[in-house]
């Protein structure tokens, strides 16, 4: 018996795919190194505001994506089974591999390319099975350093179905879903409370520690892919609470306005934060590890948690009776041009995959006596030029791979 979707005329906003338009910013406005005491006004150095936090855009891809790679399972689109696990990780790849190894062939050949010195054709290996790591080896040779998360991603997909299997009767109740959330939070708190002591030196001392000890490594982000994946209990097992909500519509409204503060107000806090107790982007702290505890123990978890109200409060009135939502164009956009966000969130993997490298490139061309006026032309060709070229290899790599895809029959019931 296949699972039905009833479907209407819909053409609302893919809040999620907005979001992960909005990570993709934050991401790529820290790579393009705002400056400091840059904006003033009335004697305020307003300057932080630019000063997005990219971890924070990370860890946000991350919950999200543990929250979509176990709806693709409560919502039988994959099943438990060799055959439907072995889909899964096949459709997981042709996801993720042929945009990611055309961009590793370009980068080698025309951008990076001390990687393919024979000295270090280890590192290259690492970068093509997916177990890079910005700082896995003491000098490695430069490299798009945003391509380590699409590692941990790799890495946390062959995980996923097993995850499936063991919480799938775990999370049937409240009081079961709050306790492993809070555990899953307080296991990852304690992993990175031991790197922490143990090699608290070297991590405030040098970036690259806390890239290898805490940020990149999977089993200390597992916080954020495991509360994006037991939303899905929630929002499977708890219908009764959901229908109650579903019938308050202007509660629903205030709850979204409200989710949408609350990660507006993350990247304000967390901006903030680097600009004044991370004191981020001194010449005299280039290259220097994290000064606080803050961001290694405070920031993640909050972020998982806003992130999983957002994705609660706009995904519980469509979980299991799915509408089908009109595919996004230019008429959709007409009836509804809030849908115009979705268009970058589409091209956002793109846009995380070139945006680097193009930055690297044009840093040179666009200077100025104003510092924030040549942050200003380097974030707007930045986004320009990923924009035009993941738009490119969207339509030239992305789509067609997408075709190969298979899933689960669906049967589809129109009202």
């Amino acid at each position: 018996m296949f699972p039905t979707i009833r479907t209407n005329n819909s053409n609302q906003l893919d809040a999620l795919l907005a979001l992960r338009g909005f990570a993709c910013l934050m991401v790529v406005i820290c790579h393009c190194s705002p400056p400091r005491n840059a904006i003033f006004y009335k004697g305020y150095d307003l300057s932080w505001l630019t000063f997005s936090s990219g971890l924070v855009g990370v860890w946000i891809f991350f919950s999200l994506s543990g929250y979509l790679m176990g709806k693709a399972f409560y919502t039988k689109r994959y099943t438990a089974d060799v055959p439907g696990v072995i889909n899964f990780w096949r459709n997981r790849l042709l996801r993720i591999c042929p945009l990611y190894y055309f961009a590793t062939l370009i980068l080698a050949l025309f951008v990076y390319t001390d990687v393919l010195k024979t000295e270090n054709w280890g590192y290259l290996f690492r970068i093509i099975t997916f177990t890079y790591n910005t700082y896995n080896q003491s000098l490695p040779p430069a490299w798009n350093g945003a391509m380590w998360s699409l590692s941990t991603e790799i890495q946390f997909y062959i995980l996923v179905p097993f995850f499936y299997t063991f919480l799938l009767h775990r999370l049937v109740n409240k009081k079961q879903i709050v306790i492993i959330a809070i555990s899953i939070i307080f296991v990852t708190f304690f992993v990175k409370f031991i790197f922490w002591i143990t090699f608290r030196q070297q991590i405030t001392e040098e970036w690259k520690y806390f890239v290898k000890y805490s940020y990149t490594p999977l089993i200390t982000n597992m916080d954020l892919f495991l509360c994006g994946f037991i939303m899905n209990g929630l929002l499977f097992h708890h219908q009764k609470m959901i229908a109650n909500l579903k019938k308050n519509k202007i509660f629903q409204s205030y709850m979204k306005y409200f989710a949408i503060v609350l990660v507006m107000t993350l990247y304000i806090v967390t901006a903030h934060h680097l600009y004044h107790q991370e004191i981020w982007n001194l010449p005299e702290l280039a290259g220097k590890g994290i000064r606080t505890s803050t961001t290694v123990f405070i920031w993640q978890p909050i972020t998982a948690l806003i992130t999983c109200f957002f994705i609660f409060v706009f995904e519980f009135d469509k979980y299991k009776t799915s509408i089908k939502n009109e595919p996004l164009s230019f008429s959709a956009i007409l009836g509804n041009p809030l849908r115009v966000v979705e268009l970058f969130g589409n091209i956002s993997y793109g846009v995380y995959i070139w945006h680097m490298p193009i930055i690297a490139k044009i840093s040179s061309i666009f200077t100025s006596e104003i510092p924030i006026e040549a942050f200003y032309m380097k974030l707007s060709a930045a986004l320009f030029l990923s924009t035009l070229l993941a738009s490119i290899t969207y339509f030239l790599i992305e789509i067609p791979s997408s075709k190969w895809k298979t899933y689960q029959k669906i049967e589809i019931v129109k009202d």
